[in-house]
């Protein structure tokens, strides 16, 4: 990973700011409280590939877009549309309620769309990062390699802030160790959807449409958690506050093993359908010479049409179109196995821990 002149003048200037509002060894147990997890939740994702797993390059050139030209380039923008938006209001509200105001606006409304915009624009920038998106859960890994760079700076960021560094090494222990198992894991899955729509747009020749539907799904999911956070603050509640952490952590540790199998499903999906050997991203790709040297989204349409001609010479594509492809009438048995199945499969923690968040969403803001 080579950092570009602008990130290394970028560094300077955050690690100097952090450094001189707080001093070295605080910084320095911060810098070492977030980013060590955050290297293992990425190394944790790229594994979940059996098939293709990404360099490590590229995920740090990802992981260092994120955690350096990202959270600098956000922290900029969320300042200048915040301000922007209370100046307009001015005058319209005593001056507690803008203060009440600037918060919501800030991190439900401009955090959101601004952070999730900024994080994966190096997945559309950067040539060498492109080139290594030749699979649709390559977007979904690269994600969340930008998200977790963005949250582990932001996690030294807020370990270092006054009311945390008042605490001692304690208040900056607790706080840096909280979000890294719910805010970083925010970041980890709501760039992780908006990577997955860049990846079905450079692969499956989707049109860009795919990109903008999966960043507004991560702006819901972002200002979702961040209203969350804000409402129990601004309502004082104790109790809810509580609750919702642990409910929040919960769903933050769901996420990332929901993203983690929904990059084992397309990685095994692909290697059932087409092969090790000619497998979009392999080493061995389409070696015979009528088919070398073609896009992705060319040697997609070429496996589509192989398939469909039966000329796709695998031994085991006949049944893995057989699998895929047919239909059949189950008996009551089978559908009953079948529900079993779903059921003992099914992601509960993750739905009734959304559910109970959602609940304390709404509870902390009504009452």
């Amino acid at each position: 990973m080579k950092l570009s002149r602008g990130q290394w003048i970028i560094l300077i200037i955050l690690v100097a700011s952090l450094i001189g509002a707080s001093g070295f060894l605080p910084f320095l147990f911060a810098t070492i409280l977030a980013f060590i997890p955050a290297y293992y939740y990425l190394r944790s994702i790229r594994n979940a590939e059996e098939e293709d797993v990404e360099p490590w390059e590229t995920l740090w050139t990802s992981f260092a877009w994120g955690g350096i030209t990202g959270i600098f380039l956000a922290g900029i923008l969320n300042t200048i549309f915040t301000v922007s938006i209370i100046g307009i209001l001015y005058g319209t509200s005593s001056e507690a309620d803008l203060e009440v105001l600037a918060v919501f606006v800030g991190a439900v409304i401009v955090a959101p769309f601004v952070e999730e915009f900024i994080k994966p624009i190096v997945m559309l920038r950067n040539q060498a990062v492109k080139k290594e998106i030749d699979e649709v859960e390559d977007g979904i890994v690269y994600g969340a390699a930008c998200g977790l760079g963005f949250g582990a700076t932001e996690n030294v960021f807020y370990g270092l802030t006054a009311g945390a560094t008042a605490g001692g090494i304690g208040g900056v222990f607790l706080i840096v160790v909280l979000r890294t198992f719910s805010s970083i894991l925010l970041h980890l899955v709501a760039t992780s959807y908006t990577g997955y729509g860049i990846a079905k747009y450079q692969v499956e020749g989707e049109s860009f449409g795919v990109v903008i539907k999966y960043y507004l799904l991560a702006v819901l999911i972002h200002a979702a958690w961040n209203a969350a956070a804000v409402s129990s603050l601004v309502y004082d509640n104790d109790v809810g506050a509580v609750l919702l952490l642990a409910f929040s952590i919960l769903l933050a540790i769901s996420g990332l093993e929901l993203a983690k199998r929904r990059i084992r499903e397309l990685d095994v999906a692909g290697s059932n359908i087409y092969g090790n050997s000619i497998r979009a991203g392999s080493d061995d790709r389409w070696s015979t010479s009528s088919i070398e040297q073609k896009s992705s989204w060319e040697q997609k349409k070429l496996r589509s049409s192989s398939v469909d001609s039966g000329q796709f010479n695998s031994s085991n594509s006949g049944q893995t179109a057989d699998a895929l492809y047919q239909s059949s009438t189950k008996t009551p048995q089978e559908l009953a196995d079948s529900t079993t199945e779903w059921a003992v499969n099914y992601d509960w923690r993750s739905a009734i821990g959304f559910v109970i968040f959602l609940f304390f969403i709404l509870s902390d803001i009504i009452f």
